[in-house]
C-alpha cells in the first residue's frame, strides 16, 4: 500500500499504520450527518457483506461518488456502503445507498492507514476503498497512489462476486 499519495501534482504522506487483505477490520465509531455516533462494526449483525469507503472532500470527487452510488444501487445483495469523510459537509445529493459517516474521532483514519499527514490536505482522508466479507475479513483495498485515478471498478466487482461466494453461512464449524 501507498504510504505517499499524489493529487494535483502535490505529493502528501499517509499514516504510518497499514491492515491489509485477509487482515480482521476494526470497528469504527463516527458520526452521522445529524451529530449522532454511528458504530461501524467490522462483521455486520446480520452478516452483511460492507464496503468503507472514503475520499478527501466531495466536491473533487463528486462524479465519481455518485456513480459509485449508482452501481451500489444496481447490486442484486444487500451490501451496507459507507462513504467517510474527515468532517462534517453539506452535500447537496441525496444518495440510494451510501451511508455518510465522519470520521471525527480519526478512528478509521489512524486504524485503516488513511489519514493524510502532510500538504494541504493534511488531517484529511485518502481516497480508498476496503471490501470487508461477512465474516469481518478484509478481502480487497483500492487506495489509488494518484487520487485523480478512479476506483478499478471492474475489479471491485469481480472481488464482491467472489465475497458474496465465498459465504454460504454454513460455515466450517457448522
Amino acid at each position: 500500500m501507498a504510504s505517499n499519495i499524489t493529487y494535483n501534482n502535490e505529493t502528501f504522506e499517509l499514516i504510518d499504520e497499514f491492515i491489509d487483505i485477509g487482515y480482521m477490520a476494526e470497528d469504527i465509531e463516527a458520526h452521522d450527518d445529524k451529530g449522532n455516533v454511528l458504530i461501524i462494526q467490522k462483521a455486520s449483525p446480520n452478516r452483511s457483506i460492507q464496503i468503507i469507503m472514503s475520499f478527501p472532500n466531495f466536491e473533487d470527487f463528486k462524479e465519481e461518488i455518485i456513480a459509485f452510488d449508482t452501481f451500489m444501487n444496481d447490486a442484486q445483495v444487500e451490501i451496507f456502503t459507507y462513504i467517510l469523510f474527515d468532517s462534517p459537509l453539506e452535500i447537496k445529493h441525496t444518495f440510494k445507498k451510501l451511508i455518510v459517516a465522519y470520521d471525527r474521532n480519526e478512528d478509521y483514519g489512524n486504524m485503516y492507514g488513511t489519514k493524510i499527514v502532510s500538504g494541504s490536505l493534511e488531517n484529511r482522508l485518502t481516497k480508498a476503498l476496503f471490501l470487508i466479507g461477512k465474516d469481518g475479513a478484509i478481502y480487497h483495498i483500492d487506495m489509488p497512489q494518484n487520487l485523480h485515478n478512479s476506483f478499478d471498478m471492474e475489479r471491485i466487482r469481480v472481488e464482491l462476486n467472489k465475497v458474496y461466494q465465498s459465504y454460504t453461512g454454513v460455515g466450517c464449524h457448522g
